[in-house]
């Protein structure tokens, strides 16, 4: 019995894995359109639930049936006696002459039962722990779940069978409900479950320069670049090296902070303090980022030839400028921390406030 549940729920999770690869940029994509960032607490309980209900549903429904023509037996597919699984148990306990705690544990029958409360465990706890829902919301939620795939069962999967192949037992409802309830009582001990914050505090502010308005300004500008090298440094990469210094550290020094991608799609370099960005900032700002990665891979990078480390490299500027800001609420990769620079919005807009002094308090 037990090796057929680990069999299905190898099945669920490898299912889930297609499934969450399939709507993993669907996923990221609404959540960071909805708070403009990808909040890591929502995000891990969401994919968590994913995986959770997937494995769950194929435990449920798992396997189907071979032979559809096999399941109108006229055998009775509803069960709506309270705890007939104990009956059930006694019965097959003296059928074996059995009797015992040992006996009773490993009788089908209370394993089943025991199979079910532990399914709606971990809903108890991620609506306790994730969500703060109380015993009466947790009740109200998983016997509503279990009662919905109880007439699902009884209704042959809502029709695609002609008769029901799992027989819809009030049991299963009263042991999925009180595995919710339990799931509530062990929450305050599941610390891997974080508690989802709220939509305002999961929300960049208003305010923040999104990674994907700076990428677009980064895409321009190294767009620029390519063109300036191919058609008059007859691309000499040390010169177009040169040119993005020009773009990304002269310019916005002598323009008040203004890239040409700032330019485009209006925003501006600061210092973290809401004041002018000085020379020496905006200089291991971009050594530390988008210059200083475009001459270790046209310069560098062919002189010393080591392929692991070159991956090393763009892992740490794509996860450092990139990757990792998406999770942050100010938006910000290492090398703009490291160097106390912050993106600000260049001029006054409907729902932008001006850059103020505070700027870093977003962080």
């Amino acid at each position: 019995m037990m090796a057929s549940y680990w069999e299905t729920a190898r099945t669920g999770f490898l299912a889930f894995v297609g499934i969450g690869l399939m709507v993993l940029v669907p996923l990221v994509l609404l959540h960071y359109f909805r708070f403009r960032r990808v909040e890591p607490r929502r995000a891990f309980v969401l994919y968590g639930l994913l995986a959770y209900g997937v494995v769950a549903l194929a435990l449920i429904f798992l396997p189907f049936p071979s032979d559809v023509a096999k399941l109108c037996t006229g055998d009775q597919m509803l069960s709506t006696v309270p705890f007939q699984w104990v009956t059930d148990m006694n019965n097959n306990m003296a059928a074996n002459g059995r009797s015992g705690i040992l006996a009773m544990v490993r009788s089908q029958a209370f394993l089943q039962q025991l199979f079910n409360v532990a399914l709606f465990v971990p809903l108890g706890i991620v609506l306790r722990k994730a969500y703060g829902k109380g015993p009466l919301a947790v009740i109200a939620i998983s016997m509503g779940l279990s009662l919905a795939i109880e007439v699902v069962q009884y209704t042959g999967n809502l029709g695609f069978y002609p008769c029901p192949y799992r027989i819809a037992d009030i049991d299963d409802l009263i042991s999925n409900t009180f595995g919710g309830v339990l799931g509530w009582m062990m929450a305050p001990a599941a610390f891997v479950v974080p508690k989802v914050p709220s939509s305002d505090e999961s929300a960049a502010p208003i305010d923040t320069v999104t990674v994907p308005r700076r990428l677009l300004g980064l895409l321009s500008e190294l767009v620029l670049v390519i063109v300036i090298a191919k058609l008059v440094l007859h691309s000499d990469p040390l010169w177009a090296v040169c040119v993005l210094v020009a773009f990304r550290v002269v310019l916005p020094a002598a323009a008040n902070g203004m890239t040409i991608g700032g330019i485009l799609l209006h925003y501006r370099i600061r210092s973290q303090d809401g004041s002018r960005a000085n020379p020496a900032q905006l200089a291991l700002r971009e050594l530390l980022g988008l210059t200083g990665f475009v001459a270790y891979a046209t310069v560098v990078s062919p002189l010393i030839d080591i392929g692991w480390w070159d991956l090393g490299v763009v892992a740490l500027f794509v996860g450092g400028a990139f990757v990792v800001p998406v999770f942050r609420r100010d938006q910000r990769g290492w090398h703009e921390h490291a160097a106390r620079t912050v993106d600000v919005f260049a001029e006054r807009k409907t729902g932008y406030p001006e850059p103020h002094d505070d700027v870093h308090a977003h962080s």
